[in-house]
């Protein structure tokens, strides 16, 4: 294998140490070519915690915070790896992950982007393969609606249909804090879509793939542990971004608000 670990921090003090220890304690079969950390300028000593971990790390360090998506697109043409794995600076890559996410890529040559099953520090497993969010399952996620048990039985197939399975499954979209890029989708997809700054760029880029005719897939078998510490964003700013990019994503894509995708219903 021949992959490169991508990470964009922002203000990540308390959480990129872990990530980084993690990539380094796998077995020499699964370690990463290179790793690769884009820090979006952060504020906090992010910087010295990488620069101090004693790991070699080659560091990307932008003058402001330039979003998710272009600081991943600066990470990857840093890169050296055929395969990239996006993680967020509060994921931990556990052993057997890339082992698992590499052996899918080599038997399923239409695949694009692999997701791996995620846990939180109690090892309880996260939603992470989901259906499109169509008006419905934005009804019943954001608005009362979610209280009553349509809201509920839609929520949960939203959250849960491809989720809850033993083996892999091709759900509509991935949640971004961890994804294996493959050498084919790099070629037949691209990297991520610039034009939005932080939410939807994980949605907007499983529908690219689904659109190319290749594969989005959910590999139970590769699990990372997620402790979800989000510094990108923080109180009104956050709720402002995933809005514009909700808005920017339904317009360029109206066809989802009916929960449908491309080749994916």
């Amino acid at each position: 294998m021949k992959w490169s670990a991508v990470i964009t921090t922002y203000n990540s003090e308390q959480v990129i140490g872990r990530a980084l220890e993690s990539l380094q304690a796998l077995a020499s079969s699964e370690k990463p070519v290179d790793i690769v950390v884009v820090d979006n300028a952060s504020s906090d000593d992010t910087v010295s915690v990488i620069k101090s971990c004693g790991i070699a790390v080659t560091t990307v360090l932008n003058s402001r915070n330039l979003g998710l998506s272009k600081a991943n697109n600066l990470g990857a043409a840093a890169a050296e790896g055929d395969s990239l794995l996006f993680m967020n600076p509060d994921v931990e890559v556990l052993p057997g992950a890339v082992t698992a996410m590499h052996r899918l890529q080599e038997t399923h040559p239409d695949a694009a982007i692999i997701g791996p099953a995620m846990t939180d520090e109690n090892g309880v497993r996260q939603s992470t393969a989901r259906t499109w969010p169509g008006l419905s399952v934005i009804a019943a996620r954001r608005t009362v609606l979610g209280k009553s048990p349509w809201g509920r039985q839609i929520s949960s197939d939203h959250l849960n249909r491809f989720h809850n399975t033993s083996g892999p499954s091709t759900p509509h979209w991935l949640v971004g804090a961890a994804m294996w890029l493959t050498p084919a989708g790099r070629e037949r997809v691209g990297l991520m879509s610039e034009k939005y700054f932080l939410y939807f760029e994980d949605v907007e880029w499983c529908w690219r793939a689904w659109h190319k005719h290749m594969e989005v897939w959910y590999e139970p078998e590769a699990e990372v542990r997620h402790v979800c510490r989000r510094e990108s964003a923080s109180g009104g700013r956050t709720l402002k971004y995933h809005l514009c990019s909700m808005l920017r994503f339904t317009a360029t894509h109206p066809s989802v608000l009916l929960g449908r995708g491309p080749g994916r219903t």
